[in-house]
């Protein structure tokens, strides 16, 4: 078994130009089935009915590390992730789950990136949390 490393990689909405490669991913809570369904019950009767198939919005969570050689670079890391992925704008995230296919993802980020404390001498730990179905 071959092992490769896996992309997480953010494009624009049409999801051919990429704005952003996520480094050093640790982990991440994509879920392998997010279908669910539609429960809609009546006023006056007894029971539901059930549309199946639909898929909910819920929050894509990813865990990685920015490296760089010192303070300063490290700073500016931070800031060009807060400007490159810019709240309330439509993208699509593709993970690899092959070497040729990937899982795609209509995201928006409405929360601020959570910059883990930390020295922050060369590395820091960022968590970004993704709105999926979101568009």
């Amino acid at each position: 078994m071959v092992e490769f490393p896996v992309k997480y990689k953010l494009y624009d909405s049409t999801g051919v130009s990429l704005i952003y490669t996520f480094p050093n991913v640790q982990s991440d809570n994509s879920p392998q089935d997010p279908k669910d369904y539609v429960e809609i019950e009546g006023l006056r009767g007894t029971g539901s009915i059930i549309i199946p198939g639909s898929t909910q919005a819920w929050d894509l969570i990813l865990n990685f590390v920015l490296f760089e050689d010192d303070y300063e670079a490290l700073i500016a890391a931070m800031d060009n992730l807060k400007s490159t992925i810019v709240i309330n704008t439509q993208y699509v995230l593709k993970i690899d789950r092959t070497l040729s296919t990937t899982k795609n993802y209509n995201v928006r980020r409405l929360k601020p990136f959570n910059f883990i404390e930390g020295f922050r001498t060369d590395y820091q730990e960022v968590i970004c949390t993704l709105r999926a179905n979101s568009w």
